[in-house]
């Protein structure tokens, strides 16, 4: 970046002035300094303007600079001269023109250069040439000048500098995202630090299951700009499972268990529903941004079920059962769903692949996956959102050695550690984000890990099943009419529990895309066959850009 400094003498202030000039002005116009019209363009004791080289004319208005000190001393009151502040080289180019600086009544030359006409964002085809660079720009000859990928034509708002001051014209274009407070209209809105909506007017429909996952991205945070496609599926591939369907006894041999092959997509009707958009869950969850969240279930997300005698809907049977990501679990230790390092479980591993040939991929109950590819803007670095885990297996089943640890996790799919193989901040081997920074998963199994907070610090039946066996339950309020707060009854209190809002941060590329895989699902057996019950829930929103990478994972913030 080259500097020319004018030296503008007043009366008694030396008053020294440096202009930064850009690059992308040179490579534009392919000048050098040497090429640069380095006249003064003064006359009859005119100042020199902004086009000058620097020098001062040696006459101006009758009076002689100091041959040492350079020092003007005066100027007599009411006379003008021509000046122009504008990139040199565009003075009576397009729309530019010079204006006029006055001689103040104290003698001194005024600051202000009335009547200038500066160089202006182009306007694409409309036949005048604003950015002064001799030509009117169509979508033929546009120059992409600060190399972002947008031309003027293509709605590029800051090519050059002068036009976003404070920020990289680079970084200031249509696929940039407005970062909040920092007075700059990064995405060439029109709109300085605008907030986004996007969850406005949304209600799920059945068998509408496209547009319901757009709705759900919507939900979350997600608009529209960046979604380049939405999904909703099973986990991975249905399955048959070995269950008693539909029947209701007491005596569990008396169960005729039959093979029922998985519904191919997640359970909704108007009755039963495994995700939902909601403006609230309960009666004090609400949405952290904007006016709805996203819900996705193990079962009814309003009418969570604990241990049931029955594979029925109202029981919590959804009918359906897939493969768990095969990409994920053949990244896995032995092709095995995690255990919590919290509860004994081994530490993240990375390196691994393939560890499920030859054997079969786990399957899972009641799964539901929102699958996201979208377009990272151009000035991104990370995402975050906000998710919020809660299930009905706290406390009962945590740490429990048969694997009834619902689970939910976040894959991200980035070229992130690829294109920064040095990164302080790698996005994790495995591709989960849903893991805290000791690598125990989201699920009820983050308990000892101190995650579950939302659960009452001071309920349990005759000593059993303390909902605050760690000692990290802070309070269930938030927790209040979804099914999964504390309940006093004669023989004392039972509760449930979640671990609170936390924040989920992945790393990305700017101006890629990426696919970002949202699922939870049931694990263990009961009597009836595969566990059914027991459901879990997950709110997630709060979904925004990042200008700078982030440690990924989840935890609070």
């Amino acid at each position: 970046m080259k500097s020319l400094c004018l030296v503008i003498l007043f009366s008694i202030v030396i008053f020294f002035s440096c202009v930064e000039e850009d690059d992308y002005w040179e490579e534009f116009n392919g000048q050098d300094s040497s090429e640069r019209d380095d006249s003064s363009g003064t006359e009859n004791g005119d100042l020199p303007d902004r086009e000058s080289s620097g020098a001062v004319d040696s006459d101006v208005n009758g009076e002689s600079p100091d041959e040492t000190s350079g020092i003007i001393t005066t100027c007599e009151p009411g006379i003008q001269v021509e000046c122009y502040e504008g990139p040199s080289g565009t003075k009576d180019v397009g729309i530019c023109r010079a204006g006029v600086r006055t001689c103040l009544s104290d003698g001194t030359w005024g600051a202000k250069c009335e009547g200038q006409v500066l160089p202006e964002p182009e306007i694409c085809g409309d036949g005048i040439d604003q950015n002064c660079d001799g030509q009117d720009w169509t979508v033929d000859n546009a120059y992409d000048i600060d190399g972002d990928g947008y031309t003027y034509c293509d709605g590029d708002c800051c090519e050059m500098p002068y036009e976003c001051p404070g920020a990289d014209p680079a970084m200031v274009n249509p696929g940039a995202f407005d970062i909040p407070g920092n007075g700059i209209d990064d995405n060439c809105s029109g709109v300085i630090d605008e907030e986004l909506i996007c969850d406005e007017g949304l209600k799920l429909v059945v068998d509408d299951y496209e547009g319901n996952a757009m709705k759900l991205a919507k939900a979350m945070g997600v608009c529209d700009e960046w979604i380049i496609s939405a999904e909703l599926s099973l986990a991975g591939e249905p399955v048959s499972e070995y269950i008693a369907d539909e029947q209701c006894t007491v005596q569990g041999e008396d169960w005729s268990k039959v093979h029922r092959m998985s519904l191919p997509m997640p359970y909704f009707d108007e009755k039963y529903q495994t995700f939902a958009v909601q403006p609230q869950f309960g009666d004090a969850m609400f949405p952290l941004m904007g006016n709805k969240f996203a819900i996705l279930s193990t079962g009814h997300w309003s009418n969570p079920t604990k241990n049931a005698s029955c594979a029925t809907l109202d029981a919590g049977d959804m009918k359906t059962a897939s493969t768990v990501p095969e990409d994920w679990i053949n990244m896995m230790p032995d092709c095995k769903i995690p255990k919590a390092p919290s509860c004994g479980g081994a530490l993240p591993q990375d390196g691994l692949v393939n560890t499920c040939e030859g054997k079969e991929i786990p399957t899972v109950q009641d799964p539901v996956m929102l699958t996201l590819k979208l377009k990272v803007p151009t000035n991104a670095r990370a995402f975050e959102f906000k998710l919020f885990f809660m299930s009905i297996e706290y406390p009962e089943t945590v740490c429990d050695p048969s694997d009834y640890n619902d689970f939910f996790i976040a894959l991200l799919d980035s070229g992130y550690n690829e294109e920064y193989p040095n990164a302080e901040h790698r996005n994790p081997y495995d591709k989960n984000l849903a893991k805290d920074e000791m690598g125990n998963p989201v699920g009820v199994d983050l308990a000892p890990a101190g995650l579950f907070k939302a659960c009452h610090p001071d309920c349990s039946t005759m000593g059993m099943n303390n909902t605050n066996k760690w000692g990290f339950c802070e309070d269930d309020f938030i927790l209040a009419g979804t099914g999964f707060e504390a309940k006093s009854s004669f023989m004392g209190c039972s509760g449930h529990g979640g671990t609170g809002w936390l924040t989920t941060v992945g790393n990305v590329v700017p101006g890629e895309e990426i696919t970002l895989r949202l699922a939870i699902w049931d694990q263990g057996t009961v009597q009836y066959g595969p566990d059914h019950s027991w459901d879990s829930t997950v709110v997630l929103d709060g979904f925004r850009w990042l200008p700078e990478p982030e440690k990924p994972g989840t935890g609070r913030k």
